[in-house]
C-alpha cells in the first residue's frame, strides 16, 4: 500500500464482483480501505491516515503538494490514453482470432489501458458483435468496448424516420431490426417501391444482387421523375475486405460505385453518401466521447477507411500489414499516410515504433523530453515502422 506500480496504476484480475479492475497510487486515501487495512500501512502512511492529529494534517498536505511523477513512455502504447482497433483483418478473420490478437488484448486488460474495437461490421447490434468477437477468442471485457458503424448509423436513421422520411435498408431484416428497430416507414430495399433514404448496413443474409437491381431501378425512376435521387447513409463503408483464405471479396458499399455506373447513362450527378462508419467522422467522434479524450491511436489494415478516417478526425494512425495488406501493398497518398507502419500488433509494446515527435495538442513535459531525446538521436517516425 505504500507504493504504486510504474505509471501510477496497475490492472487487477481478482474476479471479485465489485472490483474496479485497477490499483492506483491514491487508493490509500479511500476511507473504507483505511479502515479495512488499519495497522498494515507503513509508518508515514499510518500517520497520514490517522484523523484528528496535526501531524496527520501536515503530512497529508505535504504529500498532496508533492509533484506526481509519471513514468516516461517506453512503448508506442504508452503515448496514448486509449487504443482503437479495427476488427476484420487486425483482430479477426471472419470468425477466428488472428494470431497474437487475444494476447494483445489480454495485455491491455492487465495493464488497465482502455481500448475500443472500432468496426464497420453492421450485421447486428453491438451486443451481437461483442458475442461474435468473444466467441472468436478475444477477451474483450464488456460490450461498451464495441464501437460499431451500425450502432452509430442507427441513431442517424432514427432521425430520418422521426422526420417522416421513408427509409430502406441494404441488409438482412434481422440486422436492421437489431440495429434500428421496427418502424412503419422502414423497409427492405429489395421490395420497397420508393424511399427517401437508403441506409447501407450489410451484404449477408439476403440476395445482394437482387437488392442492387431493385435499388438501381428506384434511383433511376426518381431521377427521371424528380431530377433528384434518394440520399444514402452508409454504415458499413467497406468496398472490399479480405476473406479467410486471403482472397478479396466485395463489401456492402460496393453498391455506391455500382449505382454510379448504372446511372451514368442518365446524366446522374455524383452520389452524395453520408458515411457513419469509417472513414466517416461520426464513428471517431463516438470513440472520443466514450474514451473521454482525443489522445487515441487507431490501428487498422485499410488505408481508405481506417487510416484516412482517423487522420481526418485528428487522430494518429498505425497501418498494420496484415489483413487487406496481405493481398498486396496498398496505395497511400498524403491524406492516407499513416503515422506508423507495423508488421504485427506486438510492435505497439516492443519499443520499435517509438515516436520522435508528438503533435502540439498532445504535448506534455514527458512528451517534450522524449521529443528532444528522439530528435537528438535522429529518429524518423515514418521510418521506424518498417524496421520492426
Amino acid at each position: 500500500m505504500t507504493g504504486s506500480p510504474a505509471g501510477g496504476f496497475s490492472g487487477c484480475k481478482c474476479g471479485a464482483p465489485h472490483c474496479r479492475g485497477k490499483i492506483t497510487r491514491d487508493d490509500w486515501r479511500i476511507r473504507a480501505l483505511q479502515e479495512a487495512y488499519q495497522g498494515y500501512f507503513a509508518p508515514f502512511k499510518t500517520r497520514a491516515v490517522q484523523p484528528g492529529t496535526e501531524s496527520a494534517c501536515a503530512l497529508t498536505t505535504a504529500l498532496d503538494s508533492l509533484p506526481t511523477l509519471e513514468r516516461p513512455p517506453q512503448t508506442l502504447a504508452d503515448c496514448y490514453d486509449a487504443i482503437l482497433f479495427d476488427a476484420m483483418g487486425v483482430l479477426i478473420s471472419e470468425n477466428e482470432a488472428l494470431p497474437g490478437a487475444a494476447d494483445i488484448l489480454a495485455r491491455l486488460n492487465m495493464s488497465g489501458q482502455p481500448y475500443y474495437i472500432v468496426t464497420n461490421i453492421s450485421s447486428g447490434s453491438e451486443e451481437t458483435i461483442f458475442a461474435r468477437l468473444r466467441g472468436a477468442g478475444l477477451p474483450i471485457p464488456a460490450v461498451d468496448r464495441i464501437v460499431s458503424a451500425g450502432g452509430v448509423a442507427g441513431h442517424r436513421v432514427l432521425e430520418e424516420l422521426a422526420a417522416g422520411r421513408l427509409v430502406s435498408y441494404v441488409g438482412s431484416a434481422h440486422a436492421a431490426h437489431e440495429i434500428i428497430g421496427k418502424h412503419p416507414n422502414l423497409h427492405c430495399a429489395d421490395t420497397a417501391e420508393t424511399f427517401d433514404t437508403l441506409v447501407v448496413l450489410d451484404d449477408e443474409g439476403f440476395d445482394f444482387k437482387r437488392a442492387a437491381d431493385h435499388i438501381l431501378s428506384t434511383f433511376q425512376r426518381r431521377l427521371v421523375e424528380t431530377g433528384e435521387m434518394p440520399r444514402i447513409i452508409a454504415a458499413n463503408a467497406d468496398i472490399i475486405y479480405p476473406s479467410k483464405n486471403g482472397s478479396l471479396v466485395f463489401g456492402p458499399s460496393i453498391i455506391g460505385p455500382m449505382l454510379q455506373a448504372g446511372l451514368a447513362p442518365f446524366g446522374a450527378p455524383p452520389l452524395s453518401i453520408e458515411f457513419m462508419g469509417k472513414p466517416g467522422r461520426a464513428i471517431f467522434e463516438e470513440c472520443i466521447a466514450r474514451a473521454g479524450t482525443d489522445r487515441l491511436l487507431m490501428i487498422g489494415d485499410q488505408v481508405d477507411t481506417d487510416i484516412k478516417g482517423a487522420k481526418a478526425a485528428g487522430l494518429d494512425a498505425l497501418l498494420v500489414t496484415t489483413g487487406l495488406n496481405n493481398c498486396g501493398e496498398l496505395r497511400q497518398d498524403e491524406n492516407g499516410a499513416p503515422d506508423y507502419v507495423a508488421k504485427n500488433l506486438d510492435q505497439i509494446f516492443d519499443g520499435s515504433l517509438f515516436p520522435h515527435l508528438r503533435s502540439a495538442k498532445h504535448s506534455s513535459p514527458t512528451d517534450q523530453v522524449w521529443a528532444a531525446w528522439s530528435e537528438n538521436r535522429g529518429a524518423d517516425k515514418a521510418g521506424l515502422g518498417g524496421s520492426g
